[in-house]
């Protein structure tokens, strides 16, 4: 095949496309995966003294964002990029290995994830443990006072957990994996541990500066979202991948959980569908309701999915009988998950799935649509595939795979750009300036690894 983004044919699936049909996208996605890693190689080493993962690039504009910019440009480091980024270098290093894709770019990526490692580490040290949502390069956290200003804060041995301590601890640990060093496996896994007895001790608490006023900040009293314990299978697939101890329970743990507190399987809450997934409980277990609102985000479900099924799949060959049977179990409930919530949250018109909805009213709250629910559900639709029991429940996830394709190629990839995708589509269809979590663009993390998981099953392996 071409690795050139002149090679990038754009092809789409028919409405019912076959397994013939899934391969034809093959070569474009390989070209899209690789550019993007080219790309960031670029970014990286023309900035020899700013060892960060480097996405300040406007996917509106094309154009860098401005240096002095409080919050897309250099001197605000987002935990979650950075955390996200190694994950996504160690991933596609590994598929571009297996695949003997690109030699001459390996070593590129190689290099910068080592750099970025150490830099995060000591980052680390430097807040008692901790990363954060907003750091300056000199590993200082800061927060936005009200006139959007960076205000910086202090970290901790003492301070909760959040989701620049998950991703980054998930994403070391991969780095560290890939390149082989004792001492830093030792380190990042250590550090998934300390998150892990956050989530379920309650000292986890999310970190995230929204940017947006329609995806409003999920801390309120009473409320206790699912996204960590999502989020964390990430890292139990990781684990499982690497035979850690102890990985399948502790993944397993994360797949009851999600299922037994945040899927309505077999309608067991009579006053919402079979199948509905809801994003956060109350502290009785019960679907959170914010004034008669009962709040999904039908891309979180959907990539909810993926990650069990990631699991999963890592998790079978090494299971005791009881771990079999519990995983067979998971397993089974995920397709019509999967069917229900796509149909839920997806949107012909513009062509993607809406940020929120309410399972109470049945309709969006948010009819935006973000690019990454996109590629999290191909990789979920493909998963669901490899274990679908019928060929009606393999031809449905066929469905949804060619439907998100065709509604990410058509409608967010930028061939002028790289091959990344636009962040945010409005519910008329049109590209606008909305930052779904972090104003950096995906360093590779929602679209590449969604992708590879995808690939590897149309593949075969």
């Amino acid at each position: 095949m071409g690795e050139s983004i002149n090679d990038y044919k754009g092809v789409l699936l028919p409405e019912d496309p076959a397994e013939a049909d899934l391969k034809t996208i093959v070569s474009d996605y390989q070209v899209m995966l690789i550019e993007v890693m080219r790309v960031m190689a670029d970014r990286y080493d023309r900035s020899p003294n700013y060892p960060f993962v480097d996405t300040k690039l406007d996917l509106i504009s094309g154009e860098d964002f401005p240096e002095d910019d409080p919050i897309r440009g250099r001197n605000a480091i987002y935990g979650w990029i950075q955390g996200r980024g190694l994950e996504a270098l160690a991933g596609h290093c590994h598929w571009m290995k297996r695949r003997s894709l690109a030699p001459e770019l390996l070593p590129r990526l190689e290099r910068m994830m080592a750099e970025v490692l150490q830099n995060l580490q000591e980052m680390r040290r430097k807040n008692g443990g901790h990363l954060s949502f907003f750091m300056t390069p000199d590993g200082t956290p800061f927060m936005l006072d009200r006139e959007g200003k960076p205000d910086s804060f202090v970290l901790s041995e003492d301070s909760d957990y959040g989701f620049s301590d998950l991703f980054s601890a998930k994403g070391m640990y991969a780095a560290a994996r890939y390149l082989d060093q004792p001492s830093q496996i030792s380190e990042a896994l250590a550090y998934c541990h300390d998150v892990d007895r956050a989530i379920w001790q309650g000292r986890f608490t999310s970190d995230q500066i929204s940017l947006d006023p329609k995806n409003p900040d999920e801390r309120r009293p009473g409320y206790i979202p699912h996204g960590p314990f999502m989020i964390h299978l990430g890292t139990a697939a990781l684990m499982t991948l690497n035979q850690e101890p102890g990985c399948i329970e502790f993944g397993l743990r994360l797949g009851r959980y999600e299922v037994n507190n945040h899927m309505n399987i077999r309608g067991r809450i009579r006053d919402l569908q079979p199948n509905d997934f809801w994003e956060g409980i109350d502290k009785d277990g019960n679907p959170f309701d914010d004034d008669g609102v009962v709040l999904s985000d039908p891309g979180h479900a959907l990539e909810c999915i993926g990650l069990i099924l990631k699991f999963t799949g890592a998790a079978k060959s090494a299971a005791t009988e009881d771990q079999a049977r519990e995983i067979r179990d998971l397993e089974q409930q995920m397709p019509g998950i999967l069917a229900h919530m796509f149909d839920v949250g997806f949107h012909d018109a513009p062509g993607g799935i809406c940020k929120a909805y309410d399972l109470v009213t049945r309709k969006p709250l948010n009819s935006d649509v973000p690019w990454w629910s996109l590629p999290e559900t191909m990789r979920t639709a493909a998963f669901c595939s490899d274990i679908a029991e019928t060929e009606a429940s393999r031809k449905a996830a066929y469905r949804i795979l060619g439907k998100c394709h065709n509604a990410f190629t058509k409608g967010f990839v930028r061939r002028d750009l790289h091959l990344m995708a636009y962040q945010t589509l409005s519910a008329a269809g049109k590209v606008i300036p909305v930052i779904p979590a972090t104003a950096d663009a995906d360093p590779g993390y929602h679209t590449g690894l969604s992708i590879i998981d995808m690939l590897e099953v149309i593949e075969g392996g």
